[in-house]
């Protein structure tokens, strides 16, 4: 067991060093130039529908306000060997806002790249508060923020933020830490399932949590803040029960500590 911890946490630190030098060289042999654009899309979207977005390289970010539409802003960056061809690449990426009953989802079309070409889109989202969330990125990070609904979120690569939320979430980073405040005036009962393979977790409950707690590291620590009612001892694995125990937090890490708050 020991074994398997060291090979992949030697193979994550590999990673780590040369994923630099990587992109030096794409960035000054490969892809000269870059090219990047911005657009702008709006659509209503009435409180109580769901938002999907996703993307392959790059960043999201939702915000819940008092509004009644969606607004996002995508930002889309492609770097080519020279400049005509990253606008031309640009050209070919189409962005559209498709809705099927209450839910809308950013709909991306683009080319299919070369060697030595890439493109990323970032996206900057307000929807209204009370929007359920469905969000992936393959490489980039995820934040959220003023959500009172259910939230799904999974990244291969980056961390996860989530503050200020209400509702129920589920959210999964391959490598990434994960860090998620409940609103002060979030519902005490509460059902979280957050994992990451590689990353700590940072977990701030409601005021008065009720929920059953079960939380697990291969590598690295368990602590906890609020009061618990333990089953065992707290070492790689913590289980216990906060309040009435009505909901439920499920927290995994293989290499990462836990924190609950």
């Amino acid at each position: 067991m020991k074994k398997r911890h060291f090979v992949k946490v030697s193979l994550i630190c590999l990673f780590c060093l040369l994923t630099p030098m990587i992109g030096c060289i794409n960035i000054s042999s490969w892809s000269r130039a870059k090219y990047e654009r911005t657009d702008q899309l709006n659509a209503h979207l009435a409180p109580g529908s769901i938002l999907i977005a996703e993307t392959d390289v790059g960043s999201i970010t939702v915000t819940g306000l008092d509004v009644t539409d969606c607004n996002v802003t995508a930002t889309i960056c492609v770097k080519a060997p020279t400049d005509e061809e990253a606008q031309e690449l640009a050209d070919r990426i189409k962005i559209e806002l498709e809705r099927d009953g209450k839910t809308l989802t950013v709909k991306t079309e683009k080319p299919r790249v070369k060697k030595h070409r890439s493109i990323s889109i970032s996206f900057e989202i307000a929807v209204p508060k009370q929007t359920a969330l469905e969000l992936g990125s393959d490489v980039g990070n995820i934040q959220v923020s003023n959500i009172t609904k259910e939230i799904k979120a999974e990244t291969n690569v980056g961390k996860i933020t989530c503050e200020e939320i209400s509702g129920d979430i589920d959210v999964k980073a391959d490598v990434g830490t994960i860090k998620i405040v409940y609103s002060k005036t979030a519902p005490a009962a509460c059902s979280a399932t957050i994992s990451t393979d590689v990353g700590s977790i940072d977990l701030t409950t409601p005021p008065n949590c009720s929920a059953v707690v079960h939380a697990e590291t291969d590598v690295g620590s368990i602590t906890s803040d609020q009061p618990l009612t333990l089953t065992g001892k707290i070492g790689k694995n913590l289980n216990g029960t906060m309040g009435a125990g009505e909901g439920k937090l499920h927290l995994k890490t293989d290499v990462g500590s836990i924190t609950i708050r």
